[in-house]
């Protein structure tokens, strides 16, 4: 008996030496596992913050270049003030043409980690859309009566006749655009509703609030000035096509009745508008010739009337339109700094003594 009670104590210690082997293989394999989960733990957190640590330092850093290059922009907007006002102080003539100082294209600042550099551009090279509505004296609209004095549309005042902007935009328009479901016409009177300060509808093209609230996404018109060219694409039928074709050829400015086209300033690339305020009624290739053949110092007007010879073709309230000086100034620059761009626009308006003050700024690309 006592026999088999020592084989079987042995036989159970046997059993437990080995129930207790393979238990510590199994806690092996768990703290292994353990050890590694810990590890990849470590390893990502360490990953995260080293991320997320370079990406604040990067933040901070661009910021600080942003601010630098902002002070930097600000400093060359002062410098452009003296460079148009020393421009023009020595210029005897009103004439403001492309031979002068401040027509020089990128001017260029090296700065501490970048360089800075800007462009002035006339700002009657293009038609200001904000004077879409003004009716000029002795206009002769197609859609209704002559208007008898200038000025913007009154509310209540006979909205099937065309202002000369909304002329000049309709032949642009007619010249650019290809295949468009929409006519010209049309495109201009939304555009002049747009702006103008009452609530009818400028001939049957015409649309205002009621037709902008009927969308899916209601608004109203804006009644008033266009503050960015980019503000047409809210209005009825300028889709991307027709904004991106037409936005080199307009422009904004805040003064409404500021609406004379400077021919001595007009490029090549938007000879089109050159065709459109003189009434469509001169050759585009003649139109080209005029630029192209522009004097050193530009042109003086009735120089211009000789050079363009059918005068008589183009009618009295367009003359009105073309001009030889400029008020508005706008200075296109950029500060690069290590990676960061930094883009701003500045609108000048000159005044007395050959001051200029600023208008207006806004930053971005476009």
């Amino acid at each position: 008996m006592a026999v088999r009670v020592e084989k079987y104590s042995s036989m159970s210690h046997h059993n437990l030496k080995s129930q207790f082997t393979k238990w510590q293989k199994k806690q092996s394999g768990t703290v292994l596992v353990t050890v590694l989960l810990v590890v990849v733990f470590v390893a990502i957190l360490v990953v995260e913050v080293n991320t997320t640590v370079t990406r604040q330092a990067n933040l901070n850093r661009n910021l600080m270049h942003r601010d630098q290059a902002y002070s930097y922009l600000n400093g060359m907007e002062e410098l452009a003030k003296i460079y148009l006002s020393k421009a023009f102080e020595l210029q005897k003539e009103e004439t403001v043409h492309l031979g002068q100082e401040w027509a020089q294209q990128d001017i260029t600042f090296p700065i501490d980690g970048g360089v800075m550099s800007a462009k002035i551009i006339d700002m009657q090279s293009c038609l200001n859309l904000n004077s879409l509505s003004v009716i000029d004296k002795g206009t002769k609209g197609t859609k209704g009566n002559p208007s008898s004095g200038g000025g913007l549309s009154p509310l209540g005042a006979d909205q099937n006749q065309v202002t000369t902007s909304e002329e000049i935009l309709t032949t642009l328009l007619e010249k650019i655009i290809d295949n468009s479901e929409v006519q010209p016409s049309a495109l201009a009177a939304a555009a002049r509703d747009w702006v103008d300060s009452d609530l009818t509808p400028s001939g049957p093209d015409g649309v205002e609030d009621l037709y902008y609230q009927g969308l899916e996404i209601p608004y109203l018109t804006a009644n008033g000035p266009i503050a960015h060219v980019s503000e047409l694409r809210a209005i009825k039928s300028f889709d991307k096509k027709t904004y991106e074709r037409l936005r080199h050829y307009v422009c904004v400015l805040p003064d409404e009745k500021n609406n004379k086209l400077n021919v001595n300033t007009i490029p090549m690339e938007k000879a089109e508008l050159l065709y459109a305020a003189l009434g469509g009624k001169i050759n585009q290739n003649e139109v080209n010739k005029l630029i192209s053949e522009r004097p050193e110092k530009g042109y003086e007007m009735q120089e211009f009337w000789d050079k363009v010879g059918s005068a008589k073709t183009v009618k009295k309230h367009l003359k009105q339109r073309i001009d030889v000086t400029s008020s508005y100034f706008l200075m296109d620059s950029k500060a690069e700094i290590d990676n960061t761009k930094v883009y701003m626009k500045t609108l000048f308006v000159k005044e007395e003594n050959n001051n200029f003050k600023v208008v207006s700024r806004y930053f971005g690309k476009e």
